[in-house]
């Protein structure tokens, strides 16, 4: 009982997280909600229903869970922004210590996204 009350926590903060990441493109916002579908997947029926139900789980997390991967142009959505952020953040920073940071953050992320599968898009034609 207590791990599943621990996963539902983990699960809900981790979708909080993600979706504030849609606003703020520093938070990670695809990987929070794989850890959120994964926490309510162990712990809850109901809760994972729910959120397979979500607009949120379609756009972010549906690809991912059901093919293993995002299609070129999700991948392109979610690093250009970023980087753009990330790039004048830099400019503005005058801490090496933190532009170290910021080079971390941004390779982190060009990684986790180019060794992600890459699937087609389907078109309904």
């Amino acid at each position: 009982m207590l791990k599943k009350v621990v996963l539902i926590v983990i699960g809900t903060i981790s979708m909080l997280l993600g979706i504030i990441g849609v606003f703020l493109p520093v938070l990670p916002t695809t990987p929070l909600l794989l850890l959120t579908s994964y926490c309510y997947i162990k712990s809850s029926d109901r809760l994972s229903e729910k959120f397979m139900k979500t607009k949120i789980y379609d756009k972010y997390v549906r690809n991912f869970h059901e093919k293993g991967g995002m299609t070129l142009k999700g991948k392109l959505m979610l690093t250009i922004p970023v980087s753009l952020m990330l790039l004048i953040m830099f400019v503005k920073i005058d801490s090496n210590i933190m532009r170290m940071v910021i080079v971390i953050m941004w390779i982190t992320k060009v990684v986790f996204f180019a060794k992600m599968k890459t699937i087609k898009e389907v078109t309904n034609v």
